[in-house]
């Protein structure tokens, strides 16, 4: 550790114990506290370098190439730098790196094989930060207080809890990277406490009722449905990526290729029952072409820039649920797949459940296994007509 004596004259000194354990003194001369607390400060890390073999970070770096060359020889007199192997001058950019800078960088070389919908998020958050931050701020003088007043300014937006608690998080992952590699010493969003928002619930969707919807439907519609509410598949992804050559009517089994989770271990590829409902709807097909949802329309709009979207899926489907007199349910699509995976958790036991519809139990337990109606009639009691 270092400290600041002040001398009857008005002069400070630095006194800091050495590597060897030595107490030694810098004499700064006729300077302010705030000067001298940067002194002290850029000191102790460079004792802490050479204790430990280290480098100093960068903003320390940048402040002994900024200092006076009479200042800079005295602490090679003390032997905390190497003037001989030192720069001139650190560019001004390595001392006060913008946050636009930093971030416009970050997305540059961090996006690098992410998914396009994750960079379209990424802009939004650095987007947020560029509009909301000091204009020109430069990273390491970014204070907790900004943090805080962002997080303000994004209710004020009147944005959802869930996209607030994840832009934080962005943000703490980005300048996170800033302390990894010593641009800043602290996280000023590090600071900033919100609950996480409960995930988005799904309901039910009974047999009985998309029994009643598929029964509306082409086969190409039924075949989507029984894709989504009898196999569990995420639409649009991996509904209408499944190929011909993916099924397999004699093992009865399906290759899922999941989009989703093609960065994770095993390539998002896993194997999946042709459960009994999902057969009948793929039997009923005309088996022509590359893909069994043979829609290269759906394909063209749902495959976007900014990663897989529902395209006008959903406005299909509603229309299809019209026809039925059924009324929309929430999350459409993601509601029939938890329906799925909590009746074969029920029945194969959530490793099973798991495996088979492609996500890991935490996720299976906090956004899609449900409690159905049947459960509680069958707690009190009573008999179900659920339909098989």
């Amino acid at each position: 550790m270092a400290s600041i004596t002040n001398d009857k004259n008005g002069t400070r000194r630095l006194q800091y114990t050495d590597a060897d354990g030595e107490r030694k003194a810098i004499r700064l001369g006729k300077i302010s506290k705030k000067d001298a607390n940067t002194v002290q400060l850029r000191v102790e890390e460079l004792v802490a370098s050479k204790m430990y073999g280290t480098t100093p970070d960068h903003e320390t770096l940048a402040w002994v190439a900024s200092v006076s060359t009479k200042f800079r020889l005295k602490l090679a007199h003390h032997q905390l730098v190497d003037c001989s192997n030192l720069p001139a001058n650190l560019p001004s950019k390595a001392k006060k790196t913008s946050v636009k800078d930093f971030l416009a960088t970050y997305l540059e070389k961090r996006s690098v094989g992410r998914k396009p919908a994750t960079k379209v998020v990424w802009q939004q958050v650095i987007n947020s930060l560029n509009t909301h931050l000091p204009e020109g701020i430069a990273m390491k003088d970014v204070t907790a207080g900004h943090a805080a007043d962002w997080l303000d300014k994004l209710r004020a937006e009147k944005l959802a809890n869930t996209t607030i608690y994840k832009r934080i998080s962005f943000a703490r992952q980005f300048f996170g990277y800033a302390v990894a590699h010593k641009l800043i010493s602290e996280n000023p969003f590090k600071t900033i406490s919100m609950t996480r928002p409960k995930a988005k619930s799904n309901v039910e969707v009974p047999r009985a009722t998309i029994d009643k919807v598929i029964a509306k439907c082409d086969p190409i519609w039924k075949a989507i449905i029984c894709l989504s509410r009898y196999g569990g598949l995420r639409c649009p992804s991996e509904v209408l990526t499944l190929k011909w050559s993916d099924v397999d009517f004699c093992t009865g089994k399906m290759t899922i290729t999941a989009p989703k989770t093609e960065h994770h271990d095993g390539g998002g590829v896993r194997m999946c029952p042709l459960f009994p409902r999902v057969r009948e709807a793929l039997e009923g097909l005309d088996r022509v072409g590359e893909y069994v949802i043979d829609k290269p329309g759906y394909r063209a709009a749902a495959m976007t820039e900014k990663g897989w979207a529902n395209s006008n899926l959903r406005t299909q489907f509603s229309k299809r649920l019209a026809a039925a007199e059924v009324e929309p349910w929430p999350r459409l699509f993601h509601s029939m797949r938890a329906s799925c995976e909590t009746e074969v958790e029920r029945e194969f036991g959530r490793p099973a459940a798991c495996a088979w519809l492609g996500n890991t139990e935490a996720v299976a337990k906090e956004h899609y296994l449900m409690v159905f109606e049947d459960d509680w009639q069958k707690a009190i009691g009573k008999k179900t007509n659920q339909a098989d």
